[in-house]
């Protein structure tokens, strides 16, 4: 073995003094994903139960679904005929606050196999306005599973879930395509179902909340 200088040893150091711990990223990641389907402005219905009807953003394929203003108000952009798929994707923001009564007042972006009782299996992105937490969640089975994200982060993301094709139960959440967590609801199912993206506020009385809504681009199934 070559006898390492004084010099060598210092860089040695200092460069695995540097070195970073990467999170590995669940084993059924595949970083080669290709959307099956983009989903433009025009595929959605935009409609609500009071005031403030989501809108389309000029000069982009974003939709924006601001909260409404009625002591009881939900308003949504609605996926008007789905496809199957096994995730979604998009970039945005939820703009939110922490002036609702409860948690029952949301922001939330998932796909559903459901769409007219709203039982059914959904997977993605739900934030509670009592408190700005941003949360990926499953819903299906008559459970509700969910994890924190971040709490007061209003920003544009890129937000990810794709559900595993090894075991249906289980869904990959991703921010700016950074791996954050895997939630499982063995009472659900969501590898190739026939989904259909949504964009929702549901809003059920409390203070000021002037300039909170959703924003979506780049609308993704794959």
């Amino acid at each position: 073995m070559k006898k390492m200088t004084s010099l060598s040893l210092i860089i040695l150091l200092l460069g695995s003094a540097c070195k970073k711990d990467v999170k590995p990223l669940p084993q059924d990641e595949d970083n080669s994903t290709i959307a099956r389907a983009a989903i433009p402005q025009s595929a959605f219905n935009l409609w609500t139960t009071c005031s403030s009807l989501p809108y389309l953003i000029s000069g982009s394929d974003g939709i924006c679904v601001p909260v409404g203003t009625c002591g009881t108000d939900i308003n949504a952009a609605q996926q008007s005929s789905g496809q199957t798929a096994n995730g979604m994707q998009f970039y945005g923001c939820f703009k939110g606050g922490s002036s609702a009564y409860s948690g029952a007042s949301e922001q939330a972006v998932f796909v559903c196999d459901n769409v007219s009782s709203w039982t059914g299996n959904e997977m993605g992105f739900v934030k509670t306005l009592n408190d700005n937490t941003l949360k990926g969640y499953l819903q299906g089975g008559g459970a509700y599973i969910y994890q924190t994200i971040s709490v007061n982060d209003n920003g544009y993301h890129t937000f990810k879930c794709q559900a595993r094709s090894s075991n249906t139960h289980m869904v990959d959440f991703y921010v700016d395509g950074n791996y954050k967590f895997t939630l499982t609801n063995n009472s659900g199912s969501y590898y190739n179902l026939w989904y259909y993206f949504v964009g929702t506020n549901h809003w059920y009385g409390g203070g000021s909340h002037s300039g909170q809504q959703i924003e979506m681009y780049n609308m993704q199934t794959f």
